[in-house]
């Protein structure tokens, strides 16, 4: 893909969703330049909190279809118990 490094892709509706999520929670500082990829070709990010701390690494790829399947069931929940929003 031109404009996309080797290692990257474009991230999905669904993980951009996420990380929207991880943004609304912990800031701008995340950002897609931040997201990397595992070798299954996951999208997860060391996410920064506004004090500098990395409270948590979420992985887009999985919250997302977790979300999609239903597995979690709510924003709300996926925001309170994955993303541990208000936790730090």
């Amino acid at each position: 893909m031109i404009g996309v490094p080797l290692n990257r892709r474009p991230l999905t509706p669904e993980e951009a969703d996420i990380l929207r999520m991880v943004q609304e929670g912990f800031g701008l500082q995340n950002t897609e330049e931040d997201v990397f990829f595992t070798d299954a070709d996951e999208a997860a990010i060391f996410v920064k909190a506004r004090d500098g701390t990395n409270p948590v690494m979420v992985v887009l790829t999985n919250l997302a279809a977790w979300r999609a399947d239903g597995t979690i069931s709510s924003d709300d929940e996926l925001k309170r118990d994955w993303l541990r929003v208000g936790h730090t």
